[in-house]
């Protein structure tokens, strides 16, 4: 078996190229800088702010909505092979929403939402774009599984990687979607969050595959805009703090961020205009280092980047500069992460709420009550049951350690407990035995939530 990359689009003949990147043959520059956004930072963003940025940003070139991430990607592996829909299920609000302003601005949609099911979310915009009547091309870059079957036989062809295994690619195949097909959106499996992002720019500015400086810069570009509000005062503002406090109507009215990129690799990363939140070098450096393990080589699929000398310059309220990323010492990987579904086994949990007097004493009688009961008819299984109190010390913010003093000033809490079982049947006993607190446990208890269900994980 061989990992590969197809592009096509509806009636087209299928179009497969082998992962390994090519340089580009004479590529060219289209423009002397491009504008890329980003509209969705992940799965559960929100669409009326990928729009708002459309409206308040009229040079955008291309809107880049990345919703998808491991987690996400074996939830859809999993409902697919249950009959449900591979791709973000949030596809058609997304597009019903942006597809009409995107067309009339020439603004070119790319999205990582067709996850383990591109084809199918493909057919679904082009659904969706026929009710709005509108005419849109659309282009599937993604994963295929090719296996050899023989001498004088073609190649049996597999649209998702046998047991729902994922590559990380680059941004080669949004490229050649580019190349080809000029599309008004372009529908990606699981391709690098910051290669969503350079792939335009390589396009647009006639970069190729060995002016590592450049992608460098375009990867940082990437990075940065890759979170959304991240970057623009989002999960950044904390009352009292005099660098981090802002008002609630600003953090409102927060912009998603775009970038400027120019075609020697210079970046400017923004906010629309006159919109709240907050973009400097505080916001900039915050997200620079998310997700990062070594700063010295940050690891794309493109290009292995040095973040080490990256400098951020305001230039507005609105705008900052970014320089001196570079390639790392080792400038290209020399494979590519593959993700792997595992199957976990079965995932039990319950919660309780206990207010008032010795409320969490109770919590912890509840807890005593359902280990006991669970080691009754399954023993040895309660190394298998995390338990903490929510309000309590559930955040481990501050070290409770018995302290009375603790638990008296706790009078609103929750008790939750996670139990992660080889056998179905184990995890269904957990939730029965849990909500027998109602009339087993100690007193007050109520709001009961719990659930079991099959648990699956990855690794990379």
């Amino acid at each position: 078996m061989q990992e590969e990359v197809v592009v096509m689009e509806p009636q087209d003949e299928e179009e497969i190229h082998n992962s390994l990147i090519k340089l580009r043959s004479n590529p060219q520059r289209r423009r002397d800088k491009v504008y890329v956004g980003c509209g969705a930072g992940f799965g559960g963003d929100r669409p009326l702010a990928a729009l708002k940025l459309l409206q308040r940003v009229q040079e955008l070139n291309y809107l880049v909505l990345e919703c998808l991430a491991e987690r996400t990607l074996v939830d859809r592996y999993q409902i697919m092979m249950s009959g449900g829909d591979g791709y973000d299920s949030q596809i058609s609000s997304w597009m019903s929403m942006l597809l009409p302003l995107a067309l009339e601005r020439g603004t070119c949609i790319i999205t990582n939402m067709g996850a383990m099911d591109p084809l199918g979310a493909q057919r679904k915009v082009l659904e969706i774009a026929d009710s709005l009547g509108l005419n849109v091309s659309v282009a599937v870059a993604h994963e295929v599984s090719v296996t050899n079957i023989g001498s004088g036989f073609s190649p049996a062809k597999s649209y998702f990687m046998d047991g729902g295994i994922s590559t990380y690619l680059g941004a080669a195949p949004i490229v050649r979607c580019l190349e080809k097909y000029q599309p008004n959106v372009i529908i990606t499996s699981r391709i690098a969050d910051a290669a969503l992002f350079l792939a335009p720019m390589v396009y647009e500015l006639g970069w190729n595959w060995d002016e590592l400086e450049h992608l460098a810069q375009g990867s940082l570009a990437g990075h940065l805009l890759e979170c959304g509000c991240q970057l623009t005062g989002g999960y950044f503002m904390h009352p009292g703090d005099q660098y981090r406090d802002m008002s609630f109507l600003q953090l409102l009215d927060l912009s998603l961020p775009f970038a400027e990129i120019c075609f020697d690799g210079q970046v400017c990363v923004a906010k629309a205009e006159g919109s709240g939140g907050v973009l400097n070098l505080s916001t900039c450096a915050e997200q620079l280092l998310y997700e990062v393990g070594d700063p010295a080589a940050y690891v794309t699929p493109d290009v292995v980047i040095n973040f080490q000398d990256v400098s951020f310059s305001p230039l507005s309220s609105s705008r900052v500069l970014c320089l001196g990323a570079k390639p790392s010492t080792v400038s290209v990987p020399d494979q590519l992460l593959q993700l792997v579904p595992l199957d976990c086994g079965w995932k039990g949990w319950g919660e309780i709420s206990y207010g008032g007097y010795e409320c969490v004493k109770r919590a912890k009688a509840a807890e005593y009550l359902v280990r006991s009961w669970m080691e009754e008819i399954f023993p040895g299984l309660n190394h298998r049951i995390l338990s903490y109190i929510i309000g309590f010390d559930s955040l481990k913010a501050t070290s409770s350690n018995g302290n009375e003093h603790s638990q008296i000033t706790s009078e609103d809490i929750r008790l939750r407990m996670d139990g992660l079982f080889e056998q179905k049947e184990q995890a269904l006993q957990f939730t029965r035995e849990f909500i027998a607190l109602y009339t087993n446990g100690p007193a007050g208890g109520g709001g009961i939530r719990l659930s079991a269900k099959k648990f699956s994980g990855e690794r990379g």
